[in-house]
């Protein structure tokens, strides 16, 4: 093998490593997830896609097309909470707790006894 095969080789190979070094643990550099829910009851969520679109696709998919509300992150947590008058809410942020607490807030500035009702992590 030639010296610039060589050279070429190992470069690539740094090359590939690094970028998994700086990917996320779902193996992406954006590990795409999405909360969903609907009035009705209905939620879904998903975490670890390689893709916006495909996060969405698989939480229409696990609410059987009913969330009226979607909303997508990355590299986070996301959470949804919902009050029975049909109020909601959602947030983000990079611990579950967090994103959980401030969707009920939103939620609660539209409505009352506001409860999470779906997360989802995507790291």
């Amino acid at each position: 093998m030639s010296i610039f095969k060589k050279i070429a080789t190992a470069g690539l190979f740094g090359l590939i490593t690094s970028s998994t070094a700086v990917a996320g643990s779902c193996g992406y550099e954006y590990c795409w997830g999405a909360v969903g829910s609907a009035a009705n009851g209905a939620y879904g969520w998903a975490h670890s896609y390689f893709s916006e679109q495909e996060a969405i696709n698989a939480v229409q998919q696990s609410c059987k097309g009913q969330c009226t509300e979607i909303k997508s992150f990355y590299n986070t947590c996301g959470a949804m909470a919902r009050s029975p008058s049909g109020a909601w809410g959602w947030a983000w942020n990079s611990s579950r707790e967090v994103a959980e607490n401030q969707a009920v807030g939103y939620c609660l500035q539209h409505g009352n006894d506001c409860r999470v009702v779906v997360w989802s992590c995507s790291k």
